[in-house]
């Protein structure tokens, strides 16, 4: 059983689709992904020997792991990236997207050019799954290098 699809673009103004599963791409993952609350919440139990707490605190850790156990599927094509996960639909444009900074997971899509502090609450974070290239690739074409945008050069006409 794949956990991921693909569909590979002929080139930079095509579409790249991919589904990406956490819970089932790592069999220990998944398996902490469960044991942890469950053990929490039996210390917590034991320390609080409440069971109002120890429900509230499961609810708490296992709303926080709620997207692990989703599949999600991210979607590039000339007008923008998108994020489909649990009947919900993110979409930013490339108009919107100003810079992106990839790390062993995935990328972010930054609205901001340079970094900030709100990039993580604005912008769009998209799993690579195993296609990291694929959509490493696709983003260098349409946005360029990774990263702050390097210092445009003024023409002649730009300066006062």
């Amino acid at each position: 059983m794949t956990t991921d699809n693909y569909k590979a673009p002929e080139s930079s103004q095509q579409v790249l689709e991919w589904q990406v599963h956490p819970f089932g791409e790592s069999r220990p993952k998944a398996i902490l992904s469960i044991l942890a609350p469950l053990a929490i919440s039996a210390l917590v139990y034991l320390w609080s020997a409440s069971w109002l707490w120890t429900v509230l605190g499961f609810l708490l850790l296992a709303s926080a792991e709620f997207p692990f156990f989703l599949r999600s599927t991210y979607r590039f094509d000339p007008t923008g990236a998108t994020l489909l996960r649990a009947g919900t639909k993110l979409y930013r444009s490339w108009d919107q997207v100003k810079s992106y900074y990839p790390d062993k997971n995935g990328v972010l899509l930054s609205p901001f050019a340079r970094p900030h502090w709100l990039e993580n609450f604005r912008g769009l974070y998209l799993q690579f799954g195993r296609h990291r290239r694929e959509v490493l690739d696709y983003l260098e074409s349409k946005l360029g290098p990774p990263g702050p945008p390097r210092p445009v050069q003024k023409e002649a006409t730009d300066i006062p």
